[in-house]
């Protein structure tokens, strides 16, 4: 056998080296990439084709097809981000090739999302100078000078359009929409009927004309047209749709549902059918049919992203914790920074009572992924539950602002701004919220509600008596007309919509109370207690009617009574806070102090949260002159509430007098004074705070406003006094030291007091 020497050897392996060159050429790469990009976009993998083609516009960044193509790509994945991708691919490629149309018609189009009309109309020129012609060049400059507001100018770019190409159906509808625009309704109607000339079968043009006819009030000539649409394109998904929107429009929910149904129906294995009629029915409230439609979606695409978090959201809503965290640890299994998997995370765990996680969770979210309305939806949420309305308002106002269309979020908007007394802007989030869903009750109540907190009755009635109408079996809609009646100060009319109400659901406490509470400022006490008795008889096991009854006994000045009724409502029912509460306060009223403290602590055994609670413990040691343990329970309070002003200005108080950290003392007087600016013991604090602090003129202008308002307080007389002789007023200090010591000998500063007037 021959032996190879090492020269031929070497031969050998030089020759089959520079044979294989070729193969692994930057060419060869560049065409290899190319080709499997193009591979992947037709079988609709972009992410795939996306890598393709980066590789080989990195390969060859001059290479305009390239990023062309990168480009459609972005375009083909959405979202915020990619089409910032494909905007900035369009433009790499017009810098590179100035001929190709597309790239400049798609990078106009981009221009025009962005707000920039001027700049949409430069890429339209382009394409004019070399085809003046061009159908679609001339309709990207007709919609930018439209957006200009140069109406005119922009339907003769229209018009010329048509008569570049008269069967491009979408021109008519763009000069259609020009017209409008101009209040020219009978030239808009004549550019839709010229198209349905030319395409009588045209459904693009037949939605429009049904669009048309909406606008100008002729509902039965848009039915008409969207059911011809239908019968033109049975299968047309967005068809289906529009004809679904036109009657929510007029609030035809049968008909809605009916037309849904039969698209799911039609394409049972289309899961975006079943996704829109799951939409529809958790906007009926109806959780199990929706549960079901989006369990259908996830069925016959199980790969389908929107249909999985539809499922999850629709797991939480129906309260099927387990389910939704079993799904929600799949997806952070996979990948533990997936946003759906962790805004899912933080819906458990606001679930699960652990606020302060999901909040941590969600701000990581929006960080993220800043326009995910849904999560700043939920970030609101979290804060309610805080009751931090502040910051819950400015997550409410960011998700309305990234998704207008999200009832709930102008809901909850509407609903903080009733909270902190803002009517108008109550009512207008609320109507936003109707608008986008007219059976939106909450969104109703909460504006009955604001007109008449701004005294504005009429329309406050109005509300409450479509609701009536809309709930026949709730009692909602007639207590709120109650509370209008009363206002109207008609009392009789007010205690016949709470009786009806009562009708409807007798286990509705609150127009009971209201009904008592009429009773009560009529002088007639043992009435509104015989009311009660009367609903205890149909109900005897409701603890809710025996804590009613022990408060109206208190009010009858009857503590024993009102004892015997708030320890029924514990045998039925050992959980009731309010019952606890009210136990509670009789025992302290009365002087138990140690028998309303074990209850006030029974309380936050069963809930550390309570707050009333902490307060009340708070007073009860801080009579007991036990400030250790107040002070523990007003800190406690500050945890759970950092704007509770009661018990931010016990805890200064107690810290000023007892030797505590008087900047702290000062920070929680300042907040309390902030919360609640009208309260003259909160002035006191504060004033007292500055003068311990030796900020004399701060301190004179609060124990002033205190001591004005407080006349009978001698401790407060007492502050004014020493601060008055601090500032050189040593004849107005002797008068209020003399003062202070009328009201009482011994009040707090009493040895002070006689020690300075001794000196003065």
């Amino acid at each position: 056998m021959r032996r190879l020497t090492s020269v031929s050897l070497l031969g050998i392996l030089l020759t089959l080296i520079l044979s294989s060159c070729d193969g692994f050429s930057p060419e060869s790469k560049k065409a290899t990439h190319l080709q499997r990009g193009q591979t992947y976009f037709e079988k609709q993998q972009y992410r795939e084709a996306l890598l393709e083609f980066q590789n080989v516009a990195q390969l060859d960044p001059k290479d305009a097809d390239s990023h062309y193509r990168l480009a459609l790509t972005y375009l083909k994945l959405g979202g915020a981000m990619n089409l910032q991708g494909a905007f900035a691919e369009f433009s790499r490629t017009v810098a590179l090739d100035k001929m190709n149309r597309d790239a400049h018609l798609k990078l106009g189009e981009l221009f025009l999302l962005g707000n920039e009309p001027a700049k949409a109309r430069e890429q339209a020129d382009m394409v004019l100078v070399s085809a003046p012609n061009n159908a679609e060049g001339l309709i990207l400059k007709g919609r930018g000078l439209i957006n200009e507001k140069q109406y005119a100018e922009g339907i003769v770019e229209f018009r010329k359009a048509i008569e570049a190409d008269p069967k491009n159906m979408p021109t008519y509808i763009e000069l259609a929409r020009a017209h409008v625009f101009v209040k020219d309704a009978t030239s808009a109607e004549a550019a839709l009927k010229q198209a349905l000339m030319i395409d009588p079968r045209s459904a693009e043009i037949l939605l429009a004309l049904g669009d048309f006819h909406v606008t100008t009030g002729k509902p039965d000539q848009a039915e008409s047209m969207y059911k011809h649409a239908l019968e033109i394109d049975p299968d047309n998904e967005g068809t289906y749709l529009r004809l679904a929107s036109f009657y929510q429009r007029y609030g035809k929910w049968a008909e809605v549902e009916a037309v849904l149904q039969k698209s799911a129906a039609l394409k049972p294995q289309d899961e975006k059918r079943h996704i829109h009629l799951g939409d529809l029915f958790t906007g009926f409230g109806q959780r199990d049919k929706a549960l079901a439609s989006y369990q259908r979606a996830t069925g016959v695409n199980p790969g389908s992203i929107i249909a999985r978090d539809k499922l999850i959201s629709s797991y939480l809503d129906s309260g099927k914790v387990d389910e939704a965290e079993a799904r929600t640890m799949a997806i952070l299994k996979m990948n533990a920074k997936d946003v759906s998997g962790r805004f899912f995370d933080a819906r458990l765990r606001l679930v699960k009572g652990k606020v302060d996680e999901a909040i941590s969770l969600l701000q990581g979210v929006v960080k993220d992924e800043p326009q995910l309305a849904v999560a700043h939806h939920f970030l609101g949420v979290a804060f309610m539950q805080k009751g931090q309305t502040v910051q819950a308002r400015g997550a409410f106002t960011e998700a309305v602002k990234f998704n207008p269309n999200m009832s709930e979020s102008h809901t909850a908007l509407a609903e903080t701004y009733l909270a902190e007394g803002s009517t108008d802007l109550a009512i207008e989030q609320a109507q936003a919220a109707i608008q986008l869903n007219p059976r939106n009750v909450q969104a109703a109540i909460i504006s009955g509600d604001a007109y008449l907190r701004k005294g504005d009755l009429i329309k406050s009635k109005q509300v409450f008596e479509a609701v009536a109408q809309a709930l026949p079996e709730e009692a909602i809609g007639l207590h709120r007309l109650g509370l209008v009646a009363h206002a109207e100060k008609n009392d009789a009319k007010a205690l016949a919509y709470f009786e009806e109400a009562l009708t409807r659901k007798p286990m509705a406490i609150e127009p009971l109370t209201q009904i008592a509470m009429i009773k009560i400022a009529q002088g007639k006490g043992n009435d509104a207690r015989e009311r009660v008795h009367k609903q205890i008889t149909a109900s005897p096991n409701d603890p809710k009617l025996y804590t009613l009854l022990g408060q109206l006994w208190m009010k009858g000045e009857d503590p024993g009574q009102a004892e015997t009724a708030f320890k029924k409502a514990l045998e039925l029912d050992d959980s009731l806070l309010s019952a606890y509460m009210n136990l509670g306060l009789v025992y302290h009223i009365a002087g138990k102090t140690d028998q309303a403290a074990k209850k006030f602590e029974a309380v936050l055994a069963k809930d550390p949260k309570v707050l009333r609670a902490h307060m009340m413990l708070g007073i009860i040691h801080d009579g007991l002159k036990e400030h250790e343990q107040a002070q523990a329970h007003y800190e406690a309070i500050l945890k759970l509430d950092s704007r509770f002003a009661p018990a931010a200005n016990n805890l200064a108080w107690i810290l000023v007098e007892h030797g505590g950290n008087l900047d702290v003392a000062l920070s929680h007087a300042q907040m309390a004074r902030e919360q609640q600016p009208n309260d003259s013991y909160i002035a006191d604090t504060l004033g007292w705070v500055y003068y311990k602090k030796n900020a004399y003129l701060l301190a004179t202008s609060l124990l002033k406003e205190a001591v004005g308002k407080l006349p009978h307080e001698p401790d407060i007389h007492f502050h004014y006094g020493m601060t008055q002789h601090k500032n050189g007023d040593q004849a107005g200090a002797k008068k209020s030291l003399q003062t202070a010591l009328e009201l009482s000998q011994s009040f707090s500063g009493s040895e002070e007091a006689r020690k300075m007037l001794a000196g003065l």
